[in-house]
Order: structure tokens, then sequence, then C-alpha cells
């Protein structure tokens, strides 16, 4: 196989991994993600292992007890044989034991009798042994009998006073089974218990997820401007209804804070902005009069610019402030990328073409987005503004989509000097304008207005090097 078609194939297994990932990631049930529910999955994790030892300790116990309880039965009968003088010769023995025993069976106590010559004179098993040549030796006598497990045979030999020798013995398996049963039994008691206490968690746990996603909800709707959204509290008085409460008290402080802050902005506003007005207007007036000189009107003109871009300034301050607190007038929809960039394009071109750079719009299928598409206008202007006030006489800006670390992207892409990676956190700050000479004129908030739409709809700015030049990444929406 040639390396290309090895390389094909690698590719498409990865391909097919990352598919079943995502498809497991998705019917992944969340409440397994729960703190509740992995403390449950914990705490029946070491009650199982301790179970599991407990039923292991009394197996061995058990079966200790009873190897001991058959062992003292056996001293028992030879003890009451003694007692009763039939210990003396084996034809008293055999009567005796005949007597008992009418019929072999596997339940019942093992009897051999062996005479001095190792002959077999009696035995109460369903098969006759073959000849027993083993004396005292009680493993022997075991092996003789078909005992190959001899550990489940519990047996104690006897010589009597004729030379013959007496085998008692009791097969044990028959009682370890019914023995093994309890464990068996308390094991699979306990594994439904558990089973029921897993289903009673997941029950608590599905219902603090539900309360953690509506608190959640709640916070994304507050922070897109839903001022008057609070946390749901339920009846039971539980720790997340404690926090939602907190949170609740914390909004509402926010909200008296915030409401301070924007009757005080505008009165501000008010009071700065009509005598600024009012100053611009008579500084026009002023350029006016026929008896200034050319040197006093140009003063003048550059006082009433300056006036100007005191107010520009000043609108775009609160225009940030209004964003990022979701006071803007916003109505978010499906629109057409293709169509924005389009629009874009058309509108900047002249403005470009003067800067001698060429607007490009690299997309060529439609693609909607989910926005309010007169912000995302505003933040794309901006972007443009920055590429051509920077990279002027550069060539070609680039206005496209693109995927970015899992974000559908509107990126504007230009030639210039671009930014160093040490400074993409500080760029999008308030009046930072990077070291850039002064004669670049603005202040430091276009990028702190695109930052504000960007969070406005639950996405953020990027930057990344075009070697050379800058692309700056909009992103909007999860893919």
């Amino acid at each position: 196989m040639s390396a290309t078609a090895t390389n094909g194939l690698w590719r498409r297994l990865q391909t097919k991994v990352q598919q079943w990932q995502a498809v497991c990631a998705s019917r992944d049930p969340d409440f397994l993600s729960t703190s509740n529910f992995r403390q449950a999955i914990s705490i029946v994790y070491l009650f199982m292992l301790m179970m599991l030892g407990c039923i292991i300790g009394f197996s061995v116990l058990s079966e200790s007890l009873l190897r001991s309880h058959v062992h003292d039965i056996i001293m028992n009968d030879i003890y009451t044989y003694s007692a009763k003088s039939r210990l003396k010769d084996s034809s008293t023995l055999v009567d005796q034991l005949r007597n008992e025993y009418h019929q072999p069976g596997d339940e019942l106590p093992i009897a051999l009798v062996i005479g001095p010559d190792g002959q077999l004179i009696y035995h109460n098993m369903p098969y006759a042994p073959g000849p027993v040549h083993c004396q005292m030796n009680v493993d022997c006598l075991k092996r003789n009998m078909g005992a190959e497990s001899g550990s489940n045979v519990i047996g104690l030999a006897v010589r009597l006073r004729d030379g013959s020798i007496f085998f008692r013995a009791y097969n044990a398996v028959p009682m370890l089974e019914r023995v093994r049963t309890i464990p068996l039994v308390a094991g699979a008691g306990v594994f439904i218990l558990l089973m029921f206490f897993l289903l009673v968690s997941r029950h608590f746990s599905l219902r603090n997820l539900q309360s953690v996603r509506q608190i959640r909800d709640a916070l994304r709707r507050y922070s897109t401007g839903e001022k008057h959204v609070r946390m749901p509290v339920s009846p039971w008085g539980n720790d997340l209804d404690g926090l939602s409460s907190d949170i609740n008290q914390n909004l509402e402080r926010i909200d008296r804070l915030m409401d301070q802050v924007r009757s005080t902005a505008g009165h501000v506003a008010h009071e700065l902005r009509t005598p600024l007005t009012h100053l611009q207007n008579r500084l026009y007036n002023l350029s006016e009069r026929d008896d200034l000189s050319d040197s006093a009107r140009l003063e003048i003109d550059k006082a009433s610019s300056e006036v100007q871009s005191v107010l520009n300034l000043f609108r775009t301050v609160l225009r940030i402030g209004e964003i990022e607190s979701g006071r803007c007038v916003h109505q978010f929809a499906q629109f057409s990328v293709q169509e924005l960039l389009h629009d874009l394009a058309e509108y900047y071109q002249p403005l470009a073409e003067a800067q001698q750079c060429r607007l490009v719009v690299e997309l060529s299928t439609g693609i909607q987005l989910f926005g309010d598409r007169a912000l995302v206008f505003q933040a794309m202007a901006n972007l443009i503004e920055n590429a051509l006030k920077y990279a002027a006489g550069q060539g070609r800006i680039g206005l496209g989509i693109q995927l970015y670390r899992g974000w559908l992207s509107l990126c504007v892409k230009d030639a210039g000097p671009g930014i160093s990676p040490a400074l993409y956190g500080a760029a999008t700050e308030r009046f930072e304008r990077l070291g850039q000479q002064d004669a670049q004129k603005g202040y430091g908030l276009g990028l702190s207005l695109v930052k504000a739409i960007a969070e406005l709809h639950g996405g953020k700015i990027a930057f990344a090097s075009a070697q050379p030049g800058l692309i700056v990444y909009l992103c909007l929406n999860r893919n």
C-alpha cells in the first residue's frame, strides 16, 4: 500500500473517531456530570467494595465454622461408639453400622471398616472401593474413596483393638453449597438496594440539574439586558435556593447601582453636551464673520473640530456602555453573511480606493448567522476602518467567514504591520492605542466597541497573524 493511500485511510479513520466522539458526547446524559450523582456513584462504589469484603469474609468464616462443626460431630460420633463399647472389635461395630444405615447414599455420614489385612469389611457408599492399604493415613483413605478434592471431605480414622480401622467422614460439599447461597442472596439484595439508591440519586440529580439550568439561563438573560430577570427559588429551601436568594440580592444591588450610574451619566451627558454644542455653534458663527483674518478663521475652525471630536468621543463611550449593559436596542434574528459583507464592501469601497486598497469578499456561498445585523454591521465597519487606517496602501483587505477554534467567525484580513501577539489582550482595552503614532487619529475605542458587540452576542473577538498583516475574528456562534 502506498504512503498516500495509507495517509488517506488514517485521515478517514480519525474523522470517523471524531464523529463517534461527537455522537457519544451528544448522547451523554447531563446528570452524569453533576456533583450530586458523582457523589452517589462514589458512595455506591465504596459501599460495594465494603460489601464485597464482607461477603468474602463471611464465606471464609462460615466455611471455617462449618468444617469445625463437622469435625466436632465426627469426634462426638466416635466418642459415642467408644462409650457403648462398640470399638472393641470390627464385628460388633459392623453390626451397629448396618442397623444404622440400611441403604447406601451420598447424604449419609461415610463409614468404612477395614480389616488388618487391608480388605474392606464394611462401607455405606453407593459404590464399593477397592482394596485399602492406607492404614491410618486419612488422605490416602480419602483418595481411595474417590474424593479427589480432599478438602471437601472431613474424616477421622480410629484403630480398633483387633487391629481393624474405622474411618468416619462427612462429605461437606452439600452443606457448603447451602451455606454459600447465603452471601449470594445477600449480595443480590445489596445490589438491588444500591441500584434503587442510584435511581433515587438520579431523580435528585435531575432536579438539581434543572435548578442549575434555570439559574444559568436567568444569568445569561440578565447579561443580555433583561434586568428584571431573577433566579428561581423553589419551596424546598435547599442549598441552591439559598444561592439563588443571594444572587437575587446582589442583582438587585447591581440594578440600583447601575440606575444611579445611568442617572449620573445621563445628567453629566446632558450638562456637557449642551454647553459643548453651544460652544461649537458659537465658534461656527464666529468663523463666518467677515472681519476675521485667515489665520484667526483657521484657528477657530481647528477649535470647532476639536469640540466635535470631544462630542464624538463622548457619544462613543456612552454607546459602548449601552452595549455592555445590554440597554441598547437590539433584535436578534437570522441574517445572510454574504449580503452583509457585500453591503460593507460597497459602502467602504470608495474610501478603500482613496487609501489605495481594495476590499475583497472571500465568500461565495450563502451562510446564515444569528444576531443583530445592525450591531454586527457596526462592529465589522470598525474593523474595516482600522484596517484602512493602519494598512493603507498595502493592497488587498479580505472580508470573509471562517471557523476559528469552534466558533463561526466573521473576519477581516489586512497586510499591514499587525499587532504583536503579546498585545492581543490589551488591544481591546478602552483608550489603548498600543504605542501607535500620534499622526493616527483616534482614541482607542474602536476595538472596545467591537468587543462589547461580540460579548452581547455571547461571543468574543480574537486576533491572529496573517504573516504579514493581521486577521481579526468576530466570533459570534459556536459551531
